[in-house]
């Protein structure tokens, strides 16, 4: 009877990876599909063809360059934006991102002066975004095999000279493992926001107050970046990169 049951369980485990498997293969050929597709410029069927696969719930950050550049090419530019942050939120490091969304962003209506931030803020943020998040839990992993490698060693040392050198490379590696954590843990949260959001509409008008009756304050345009902060009902109170803020009821889509 234990044996039935252990064949059923391994048949069916054999049947969930051999869909999987299928899975993965369908969406490989969907993905080279919509390559060729752009480099023979269908731009529209390449994009059709990206969303589908982002649609099975398959997602990367190539697929999402992917899919930013198809827009680009057919002038969709909140579309391009949307597509290339949301890429560079799952690699962040990669230049090839960074460069094509400045391209896209060059294409949009408002010119917003950001409002500087302090230095450290800054410096922290770029030595934040030197690994992935991926990159950083590893670095993470190995620096805390290391520390313990380093307890074990001095816990079994007798030479005097030998311990206090594994005790001060000990403390270089939990500092180290510390920074790292911190590090990872802010990649993890920046990766995981959900209150930015690109303008998708031509023209979007910005209230005072979250009421369609109430005062005009300014307009953005499609491809602006802002940031959500209250929602009440549809309408969400935003802030953009000068620090105005203000309601919208829709014409923007989260990253």
């Amino acid at each position: 009877m234990r044996i039935i049951k252990l064949t059923s369980l391994l048949f069916a485990m054999l049947t969930l990876a051999s869909h999987a498997s299928a899975g993965n293969d369908n969406q490989t050929s969907l993905f080279q599909q919509a390559n060729a597709a752009y480099d023979s410029g269908n731009y529209e069927m390449a994009a059709e063809l990206y969303n589908t696969i982002a649609d099975n719930g398959y997602d990367s950050w190539e697929l999402r360059y992917n899919l930013g550049n198809a827009h680009y090419r057919l002038e969709n530019t909140g579309l391009a934006i949307l597509n290339y942050e949301r890429a560079l939120r799952m690699a962040p490091t990669k230049k090839i991102i960074k460069d094509n969304l400045t391209l896209a962003r060059s294409h949009t209506v408002d010119n917003i002066e950001e409002i500087p931030q302090l230095f450290l803020v800054e410096w922290g943020l770029s030595v934040v975004q030197v690994l992935s998040l991926k990159g950083w839990l590893t670095l993470v992993a190995i620096l805390f095999v290391l520390c313990c490698a380093a307890v074990g060693i001095f816990l079994v040392a007798r030479d005097y000279n030998t311990r206090k050198k594994v005790f001060i490379i000990g403390i270089i590696l939990i500092a180290a493992t510390i920074f790292s954590a911190v590090c990872a843990t802010i990649s993890a949260h920046r990766a995981s926001k959900d209150n930015e959001a690109i303008i998708m509409e031509p023209l979007v008008v910005v209230k005072g107050s979250p009421d369609a009756k109430s005062v005009d304050k300014f307009v953005l345009h499609e491809g602006t970046k802002i940031t959500i902060g209250d929602t009440q009902d549809e309408w969400w109170q935003i802030e953009i990169a000068d620090g105005k803020t203000g309601w919208i009821d829709g014409g923007a889509e989260r990253i």
